[in-house]
């Protein structure tokens, strides 16, 4: 197994700032009036166009790939919108995040409930904020093609009514870095309410063990393949899924002034976007680390098509923004992160975690060699495959494994758990369905 290390240095490309706004910029956001928008009606054409992207949008949004390819051609079309190329190298990472919790790395550490919890966290924060954005991106593009600015219609879509000046001075001033920044504080506070601060989530992902160990070993890092030489190479940032909404902000304007400052590496990170389609196993940057199938000699790293079934999601259309909140500190000037090329870091981390997995997979397997061997000990009578058991009955003994059946067959279903001696059985959705003891756990 080969890992990519970064080389001695690399010379500066041509840089520029994206971390600070020009003065005017700060009078452009002066002008912005958010009050007295009402909400019309819309009528004949208007009408089609709102069901037309409405549809454009459900349909792009049925999962971590769908959502990512038609921000990067969304971005191919009209690369002055500097956010939907930062979209789409953000929900690559998703995806990565997402594959992560099937591939071998983190297979054997934590539970599938955990799992499952994260996968829905994850899945959530990328549906939400693309089923926000693209719409606004739509409407640009309408605006592009015929000339005649829709932006009014924003409210028809959810979108937040802070978008709309911002949107409106972009046709006529053309300041990506605006917009892009605009976009950064709009689809933050989107989810804030929705998702970051929702209380399930806080408790069962950002207060367990796989959430901590994960941000520990960097695995949240945003990371931006590039080709340097012939040699895939990383820059990227640590993420805090839960940071407060400041910091996220702060550091989305962060990866937007990484991606953007060089021109060098701009155009390297863009052509590996073009050229590397977005499977969501990361063997999509480094093919001789992982594989999206299992390989000896390389880290399982599932495409997320194989490892996750679509989710359906709702929506809810409250406005984040009220006209007395002070959004001006959102636009605050930032200085550089320090680091940004971490290739050979990022390699260390995926080596040591590859030990670690190793090992609990030899443990795994010798645990399930020595709970088999228990259970023909015991006999059939005992953990025979007809053995039922309905909620709220204890487990005879530790090494429980068990999956749903319905009542009187052999009905397998993934959802599958582990009980100790004298823990109960927990409630199933249908009455009929009943635990019985996986035949070879």
């Amino acid at each position: 197994m080969s890992y990519p290390l970064s080389s001695a240095g690399r010379e500066a490309g041509v840089m520029r700032n994206y971390y600070k706004l020009t003065a005017e910029e700060r009078k452009i956001i002066k002008t912005w009036n958010t009050n007295n928008q009402p909400l019309l009606v819309p009528a004949g054409e208007e009408k089609i166009i709102i069901q037309e992207i409405q549809q454009q949008t459900l349909m792009h949004n049925h999962n971590n790939i769908t959502r990512t390819e038609a921000y990067l051609q969304f971005y191919l079309r009209h690369p002055e919108v500097h956010w939907a190329l930062l979209a789409h190298l953000v929900s690559r990472n998703g995806g990565w995040n997402m594959t992560d919790l099937k591939g071998s790395l983190l297979r054997f550490v934590f539970s599938q409930e955990s799992v499952t919890d994260f996968f829905a966290f994850l899945e959530r924060a990328n549906a939400y904020i693309f089923h926000d954005a693209f719409p606004q991106l739509l409407l640009y593009e309408r605006w592009k093609t015929k000339g005649i600015n829709y932006f009014h219609l924003l409210p028809h879509f959810g979108v937040s009514v802070f978008m709309k000046p911002v949107w409106d001075s972009f046709l006529k001033d053309r300041h990506s870095k605006l917009l892009t920044i605009s976009l950064i504080i709009n689809e933050q506070h989107y989810i804030e309410g929705r998702l970051i601060s929702n209380d399930y989530f806080r408790k069962n992902v950002y207060q367990t063990y796989l959430f901590k160990i994960q941000q520990l070993l960097r695995l949240n890092d945003v990371i931006f393949p590039y080709m340097d030489n012939g040699i895939t190479k990383l820059m990227g940032l640590t993420v805090s899924h839960f940071a407060p909404l400041e910091k996220r902000i702060e550091l989305g304007k962060r990866l937007y002034g990484m991606l953007y400052e060089s021109e060098d590496t701009f155009d390297q990170v863009e052509q590996f976007a073009k050229d590397v389609r977005h499977s969501g196993s990361r063997a999509d940057y480094w093919p001789d680390t992982f594989s999206s199938i299992n390989q000896p000699s390389r880290i399982l790293s599932p495409a997320l098509t194989s490892a996750w079934e679509n989710c359906s999601h709702t929506f809810s259309g409250e406005d984040w923004y009220c006209s007395d909140k002070n959004t001006t500190v959102f636009f605050a000037d930032i200085n550089p992160a320090k680091r940004l090329e971490i290739t050979s870091r990022y390699a260390l981390t995926i080596r040591f975690l590859h030990a670690v997995s190793s090992v609990l997979q030899i443990k795994n397997k010798i645990r399930i060699a020595g709970h088999t061997t228990g259970i023909e000990q015991k006999g059939v009578n005992e953990l025979g495959q007809n053995h039922q058991f309905k909620p709220g009955q204890k487990a005879p003994n530790n090494g429980y494994y068990v999956e749903i059946g319905e009542t009187g067959s052999t009905v397998n279903d993934p959802k599958q758990i582990k009980l100790e001696a004298g823990e109960k059985f927990p409630e199933t959705k249908n009455q009929n369905r009943v635990w019985m003891p996986k035949r070879k756990p």
